[in-house]
């Protein structure tokens, strides 16, 4: 047995004499009368190990949550005229797929009362697509086919490619419905040809 072994057990068969009153004099007789008054018989490093006061238990830290990064872009939407585009800063997480996401923020809609929103009601992103040379595909719901009259496509047209203009990796848009290749949406503008990004509108 270890010298700490022994000590634990010696310290152990003392407590049991004093219980039981067997190690000292009838006339002399001091029991231990509680678990502290036993602890206490113990050595340091015994009392520290069965819960004694001077135990400490360092438990680990917690990690501090994690940042997200991230990057203010620029929206656009149509003005409370509704004649021309204006745009509005919205800071949203920084991640791959930059474009996506941010195209998508345009799609939720304005948060500045004066702006209003350039889709019709129900339109999805459903894909998006950047190519090495610039060339921007994007693909919408059948519901952007809603716009009620040129201005209206005009604005929503504008706003999609101005939006993603903002990137260096995107240089002009062309147009998808449902995954198909389209030369209209609302049968106003042609867009046979992709459309580049227009900030004078």
């Amino acid at each position: 047995m270890t010298k700490k072994v022994v000590i634990a057990v010696t310290a152990v068969i003392l407590a049991i004499c004093l219980i039981s009153g067997g190690c000292f004099p009838a006339g002399n007789r001091e029991p231990a009368t509680t678990w502290k008054d036993l602890v206490d018989l113990l050595p340091e490093k015994d009392k520290d190990q069965s819960g004694g006061n001077d135990s400490i238990k360092n438990l680990p830290e917690k990690e501090p949550p994690e940042v997200k990064e991230t990057i203010s872009v620029q929206l656009y939407f149509a003005g409370s005229s509704g004649q021309s585009l204006l745009a509005e800063d919205r800071v949203i997480s920084k991640q791959e797929g930059i474009a996506r996401s941010t195209l998508q923020e345009l799609f939720k809609g304005p948060s500045m009362k004066e702006h209003l929103t350039v889709v019709p009601a129900g339109t999805k992103l459903k894909d998006i697509n950047i190519k090495s040379d610039g060339l921007c595909i994007v693909d919408l719901s059948k519901e952007a086919c809603r716009v009620e009259n040129q201005q209206q496509e005009e604005l929503m047209v504008y706003a999609i490619a101005n939006t993603l203009g903002q990137f260096s990796t995107v240089k002009e848009v062309v147009f998808m419905i449902d995954g198909a290749p389209v030369s209209q949406i609302g049968g106003y503008l042609d867009l046979s040809q992709p459309i580049k990004p227009d900030y004078n509108m």
